[in-house]
C-alpha cells in the first residue's frame, strides 16, 4: 500500500464545495477527484483533505492524501490525472508520503486569503475570484479591526449559527492576520488596481469563519463599526453582533503547512 499526497488548485465557482454528496449529479471537488483517481488506478479510493472548502470557495494550495495499491510512477500520476480531470481542477504535484501522513489531521497551519476589489468598476478578468466593493474602504481601519482577532479566542460570533450550535469547542487560535492593499497581483503588466487582501493563518477554522471576518472587516472599512468594537463582538459570543458573511468567491485556500 502506498500513501500519496497531492497538491491541487481549483476554481470553486462551479462546485458545491469540496465534500462529495450522495447525489451523483451534485458536482463537488472530492467527487470529481475520486472519480479521476479510480478511472486512472482502478478500485475504490477515499481522499482526506486539509480543508473542506465551501461552495464557491477556491484553492491554490489544497492538500489531499489517499492510499493505493498501484505501482504507477509517482511522476506520472499528476500528468495522468490532469488529463482526466475537468479544466477547473489541476494537480500541481504528487509525492509519496509515510503511511501515517493524514492531510486533514497533520497541518501546523492553514492560510486563507480573502480578496476585495475596491474601485468604482468591476474586472472581467478576476470577478470570479474577488468580492466587489465600489465604496471606498479605509484599509487601515480594517487592519486595526482584524488585528484584535489575533490569538486564542472563542470565535462563536464568527461562526455559522447552525454549525456553532453543534460545536463542542468554538475556541480557535489565529496565528497571523492582516489586511492591506495589494499590488502583488499583476495583469497585462500592471498591478491590479484597487485590490485589498485579508490574510488569515490559523491551525484550524470554524464554519464560515474567514468569510465572517472579511464581512466584519468590510464593515470596519466603511465606518459601520469601530475597530474597538471587535473585542466586544468576540466577548458577546453572538453571531448577530459580527458583520455579514462575505461572498464565497472572494476566498481562496492558499497554503497548508505540515
Amino acid at each position: 500500500m502506498r500513501n500519496i499526497r497531492l497538491t491541487l488548485e481549483y476554481d470553486g465557482g462551479g462546485f458545491s464545495g469540496w465534500q462529495k454528496q450522495a447525489k451523483q449529479e451534485v458536482r463537488t471537488i472530492q467527487g470529481e477527484l475520486e472519480r479521476a483517481i479510480q478511472t486512472l488506478l482502478g478500485g475504490a479510493v477515499e481522499t482526506n483533505t486539509a480543508g473542506r472548502t465551501d461552495t464557491g470557495v477556491h484553492a491554490f494550495g489544497q492538500v489531499v492524501n489517499f492510499v493505493i495499491e498501484s505501482d504507477m510512477s509517482i511522476r506520472r500520476i499528476p500528468y495522468s490525472l490532469n488529463a482526466i480531470l475537468p479544466d477547473d481542477i489541476v494537480i500541481k504535484d504528487a509525492v509519496e508520503v509515510p503511511p501515517d501522513f493524514d492531510a486533514r489531521r497533520d497541518p501546523k497551519w492553514r492560510e486563507y486569503h480573502y480578496y476585495i476589489l475596491n474601485r468604482p468598476y468591476r474586472s472581467v478578468f478576476v470577478d470570479r475570484f474577488v468580492c466587489y466593493e465600489p465604496r471606498q474602504l479605509d484599509v487601515a481601519a480594517m487592519d486595526e479591526a482584524v488585528a484584535a482577532l489575533k490569538g486564542r479566542h472563542d470565535f462563536t460570533s464568527f461562526c455559522n449559527t447552525l454549525s456553532a450550535s453543534k460545536l463542542d469547542n468554538p475556541v480557535r487560535t489565529i496565528l497571523d492576520i492582516s489586511c492591506a492593499r495589494s499590488g502583488n497581483i499583476v495583469w497585462a503588466g500592471e498591478p491590479l488596481e484597487g485590490l485589498v487582501m485579508l490574510r488569515v493563518r490559523a491551525h484550524a477554522f470554524l464554519h464560515n469563519m474567514v468569510r465572517i471576518i472579511a464581512g466584519t472587516a468590510i464593515d470596519a472599512g466603511l465606518g459601520n463599526i469601530s475597530p474597538q468594537d471587535i473585542s466586544t463582538i468576540l466577548e458577546a459570543r453572538d453571531r448577530s453582533r459580527a458583520g455579514h458573511t462575505a461572498p464565497a468567491k472572494g476566498l481562496t485556500l492558499v497554503r497548508v503547512e505540515y
